[in-house]
């Protein structure tokens, strides 16, 4: 009985830490596989396309209102976007199965300048084979997914991911 009851605290306490359900693979891992592409109206009421961010090293990070480690790297993501936006850097947000109406106050309240896409029916989430959010996927100028964190991001763990993109060579 003790054991069960262990067993279902360490189960709790790692929900705590992703909205994915698990904490195995959380953290940052290199990966080798091409970035699918984005398309469609942003929550912000823009359209975003692949020729967006063709050519740019691209963050894409998967975010819901309902998750509270989403909550918690919101603010390390917009300040990354500001500090490498005009360093040859693109944010795309990905709405995760949320709320329309949740998803554009949440960009109100963080002050998001980077475009999202609603995802509602996880579509996307399919073809970037997503576990949970918070995640975030880092492509390099090509187009290859080559950094996936699992959990919420800080802002020197993306920081040190784009400054070893953006100093790799040109293709």
């Amino acid at each position: 009985m003790r054991l069960r009851i262990l067993l279902v605290a360490l189960g709790l306490l790692s929900l705590g830490s992703s909205c994915q359900g698990s904490d195995d693979g959380l953290g940052l891992v290199r990966v080798d596989r091409p970035l699918p592409a984005l398309a469609g109206s942003t929550v912000q009421g823009a359209e975003i396309s692949p020729a967006d961010y063709a050519g740019h090293v691209t963050v894409v990070n998967f975010w819901a209102t309902w998750c509270g480690p989403c909550e918690e790297e919101q603010p390390a993501l917009q300040q990354v976007w500001t500090q490498y936006r005009d360093r040859g850097v693109e944010f795309v947000g990905v709405d995760y199965r949320d709320d329309s109406s949740a998803a554009a106050a949440w960009i109100d309240r963080f002050g998001v300048t980077y475009p999202s896409v609603a995802d509602a029916p996880g579509g996307w989430a399919d073809d970037f084979a997503l576990r949970g959010a918070p995640t975030t996927y880092i492509a390099d100028a090509t187009g290859r997914i080559r950094f996936q964190i699992s959990g919420a991001a800080t802002a020197d763990e993306l920081s040190s991911v784009l400054d070893e993109l953006l100093a790799a060579p040109s293709p």
